[in-house]
Formats: C-alpha cells, sequence, structure tokens
C-alpha cells in the first residue's frame, strides 16, 4: 500500500473518530438541556427500566434508554444510540395525568448532516381544547421562523393519522445550533402549555391510559420504520414490554 492511500486512511479514521466524539457530546448536550427546560417546572425522577436501559438491535446498535416521571404531568423517555459516525436521540414526553399531545423530538447526526424531527400525536380526549389549537399554532409558528432551514419529507405511516403538527429540518453541522434552538423552543412551548392545564379526573385518566397504551399495542401490531427493527431482534412480546417500559412508559402509570 502507498504512502499516499496510508496517510488517507489514517485522515479518514482522525475524522471520523474526531466526528464521533464530537456529534456525542452535541447530543449529549442537548439532552441535557432539554431536561432542564423539563426540571425548572416538574420534579422528575429516574426510574428502573431494568434490561431495557440497553438493547441492542441486530446484536450490533446500542440502543441506550433512561426513563423519568415528570411529577404531576407523565412519563419523559430518553433515548441514544451512537455508533460514530452516527448518534441519535429520542425525547419523549407522554401525558398521562393531563390532557396533552404526545411530543415526540428525533435528532440524527451523520457525519456532517443533521436532522431534527418534531411530532405532535394526538393522543388526547378532547382534541377540540382551545389551548390545544394556540399550542399548535405555537408550533406552527416555530416551524416557519426557521424557514431557511432545508424540510424534507419521510415515508408515509398509517399513523400519520395521529399527526397534529410536525416540525422536519435538515443541514449540516453549521445549522447545529439553530436546530437545537428549535428543539428548545418547543420542549418550552409544551412545558408552558402544560402548566396551563388542568388535571384530569380519575376517570378522564384511566382513558387517556387507553388512548396510549391503545396506539403503543396497535403499533406492535402494526409496525412501522423504526419499530420493526426492534420487532425483527425483540419479537412482539418484548418490543410490547419495551414499550411499555420505555417509549411510553405506561407500564409505570399501571403495573
Amino acid at each position: 500500500m502507498s504512502k499516499l492511500a496510508l496517510l488517507l486512511i489514517a485522515a479518514l479514521t482522525t475524522y471520523i473518530g474526531f466526528t464521533g466524539i464530537t456529534n456525542t457530546k452535541s447530543t449529549n448536550d442537548m439532552i441535557d438541556q432539554g431536561i432542564a427546560i423539563v426540571k425548572k417546572d416538574y420534579k422528575l425522577e429516574e426510574l428502573d427500566i431494568g434490561e431495557f436501559k440497553k438493547v441492542l438491535v441486530y446484536k450490533v446498535l446500542p440502543f441506550n434508554s433512561k426513563v423519568y416521571s415528570i411529577d404531576g404531568l407523565g412519563i419523559l423517555p430518553v433515548m441514544t444510540l451512537n455508533v460514530g459516525v452516527m448518534n441519535m436521540i429520542t425525547f419523549n414526553i407522554n401525558s398521562y395525568d393531563k390532557d396533552l399531545p404526545q411530543l415526540t423530538i428525533d435528532f440524527t447526526e451523520t457525519l456532517n448532516k443533521r436532522k431534527l424531527y418534531v411530532e405532535i400525536y394526538d393522543l388526547m380526549i378532547n382534541k377540540d381544547d382551545k389551548k390545544y389549537k394556540d399550542f399548535l399554532k405555537k408550533i406552527e409558528e416555530i416551524n416557519k421562523k426557521n424557514s431557511n432551514l432545508k424540510d424534507f419529507s419521510s415515508t408515509p405511516s398509517w399513523h400519520d393519522e395521529y399527526l397534529s403538527g410536525v416540525i422536519k429540518k435538515s443541514g449540516s453541522v453549521i445549522n447545529e445550533k439553530q436546530l437545537l434552538n428549535i428543539f428548545k423552543d418547543v420542549i418550552q412551548a409544551y412545558v408552558d402549555y402544560a402548566k396551563e392545564a388542568p388535571e384530569l379526573s380519575d376517570d378522564d385518566k384511566d382513558k387517556k391510559y387507553d388512548l396510549i397504551k391503545g396506539f403503543s399495542d396497535k403499533l406492535v401490531e402494526k409496525g412501522g420504520v423504526a419499530i420493526n427493527n426492534f420487532k425483527k431482534t425483540l419479537g412482539d412480546k418484548k418490543t410490547n414490554e419495551f414499550l411499555g417500559n420505555v417509549l411510553y412508559g405506561y407500564l409505570h402509570i399501571k403495573e
């Protein structure tokens, strides 16, 4: 092998290694800032999720998870994937104590590329509530404020019918700060909305629980781009347990 080839391989290895380290730091910082926004107004407590703290999809992709209870609101799952050249975080808020939508934020870093997905799922009892409509307008305002970033589309899915608000922006490492600001603005908007929402009655809490668990069960039954990877690795039963412990957290509400 020529000296030039060896130098190129060394340079590429150094670039990938450095990028992996800096990308991991930026995603960890993003998670910390998101959690800090919630903690300003709500008490968080990390929950025991046992074997689901780390799941190896296809035996090579390490998905690490932490789940927090949000006192008086619901469940906050945070999931990360770090495979050097690619990092991903999933930041969810599932409300069981108030009639709020589910907030899902995914952020991916692949070398120099960045993508932010914000999805609002209307798993609610009263979808006509004025404060809910105002919150959706706020999400759209955040989207429009960042119109300089490129929009992207994703594969259509059966659960799109539950989507009431979406932000999908892409960019490069130079857009990372702006994407972080969108991430923080969305979480802040959700927390502000949550603070004003009344607590549900016991009967309505049961209805809210059934809505979220029903959606989670349907996700395992019908599948999806991401969940299919877990189903192939864990099987349907274990994937149900994973969703109940982590992404939707309903097993921490009623066990």
